[in-house]
């Protein structure tokens, strides 16, 4: 059963399409991946940019585990991580992802002291240069080395394509600095954000001061400890932060995927994301109606509000016609969403207004057809069918 299912996870994870940690705003890092379900695999499949692993030095052994006693001789550094990316290497011709030049960073927490256990990992990872080292493969996976890292002054004691894990508060060498992955920060140190509401202000001037510095460097900055959910990701993108330190790597990924079409802020930090696709699925009178930039699917300029006058009310005279409008897809966060792009909108000018609950008579979320006829008769229908 065990081989059946390696099997399988190897053929799945073989023949997904990656979405390409490009067209993410943030990069995503599968924090203590091998508590995963299947560690590795699950997040590879998720197409992330970084997979961590903790390892120690025990018995002669490189063991993956968060504690010694946690630790089993069947879940090796080896086994676990080295050799699915070997393979991975030789079926996709050299590369992380067949279709994708995308490069995977795997980090190595040292658990275990620093010199013997870095070695051994290092002389592990020295017999496929063509799967790790730069130098040979550009392609090649890149390594992090976190957790008990070596002092700064031991750095050249490893091989170059060994890069290590940051200190924000430590004065580096230019040369020191090469050799700088990325700098990671426990954000409980700076801050007591629990993910819900808005973060404190001065914990996030805080958090900020650590992001300038490292962003100074050229390196990119890491908040492990962080909270997580949708509100969390929004503000960590907002702020500039570029990784996302995650236990959850699907629901992480799900979240960034496809972040360009589903992503509208004004006056952020960071510059506008690419990957905006969703103007080749609006109709022409979207396209182009004035002030809209197809690229980015934003306004430039807004439309203007018209604002009633209201002579007519309480007049005496025939009414002549009615002309009833129907906006399809207009429920309220469409339209509250709307009015804070366009900073204002003539529907919300109108004296009087109303909510109608229009759901179809055989399910509970409506279409357009079984909707509109809601909203022009009265009586409700079922979906796809007209009143």
């Amino acid at each position: 059963m065990k081989k059946i299912l390696k099997s399988w996870l190897l053929a799945a994870a073989l023949c997904f399409c990656v979405t390409a940690a490009a067209e993410r705003p943030m990069l995503i890092h599968s924090h203590n991946d091998y508590c995963r379900r299947a560690p590795f695999w699950q997040a590879y499949a998720q197409g992330v940019y970084s997979i961590e692993a903790d390892v120690f030095l025990h018995d002669g052994l490189l063991l993956v585990g968060h504690d010694v006693e946690d630790l089993s001789p069947d879940m090796t550094f080896e086994s676990l991580y080295v050799e699915p990316i070997v393979t991975l290497f030789g079926r996709n011709g050299g590369r992380a992802w067949k279709d994708s030049d995308e490069r995977l960073q795997l980090m190595v927490e040292l658990k275990s002291a620093t010199e013997p256990t870095l070695q051994a990992v290092t002389a592990l990872l020295g017999r496929y240069p063509e799967v790790f080292d730069p130098a040979v493969n550009p392609e090649a996976v890149r390594i992090a080395v976190t957790g008990r890292v070596p002092a700064p002054e031991d750095f050249g004691k490893y091989p170059a394509y060994v890069r290590f894990d940051g200190n924000w508060e430590t004065d580096y060498t230019p040369d020191q600095l090469e050799r700088i992955a990325l700098v990671s920060v426990n954000f409980r140190n700076y801050s007591q954000w629990n993910g819900k509401g808005s973060i404190i202000p001065a914990e996030r001037v805080k958090l900020e001061k650590i992001i300038d510095r490292a962003h100074g460097w050229g390196k990119p900055v890491r908040f492990w400890g962080a909270p997580e959910g949708t509100t969390v990701y929004y503000t960590f993108y907002d702020m500039g932060i570029d990784y996302i330190n995650t236990d959850r790597p699907e629901v992480c990924a799900g979240f960034f995927d496809d972040f360009g079409n589903k992503n509208f802020q004004i006056g952020q930090r960071r510059t506008a994301v690419g990957g905006v696709t969703g103007t080749k699925r609006l109709d022409k009178t979207t396209r182009d109606f004035r002030g809209f930039q197809n690229d980015k699917l934003q306004l430039t300029e807004g439309v203007d509000v018209y604002t009633p006058t209201y002579r007519n009310d309480g007049g005496k005279g025939k009414v002549k016609n009615v002309i009833y409008l129907i906006g399809d897809g207009m429920g309220l966060s469409q339209i509250v969403a709307a009015f804070y792009a366009n900073k204002g909108l003539t529907t919300l000018q109108m004296k009087y207004m109303g909510l109608q609950q229009n759901n179809a008579l055989d399910a509970f979320t409506t279409d357009s057809a079984a909707g509109g006829s809601a909203l022009a008769t009265g009586e409700r229908h079922d979906n796809r069918h007209i009143s």
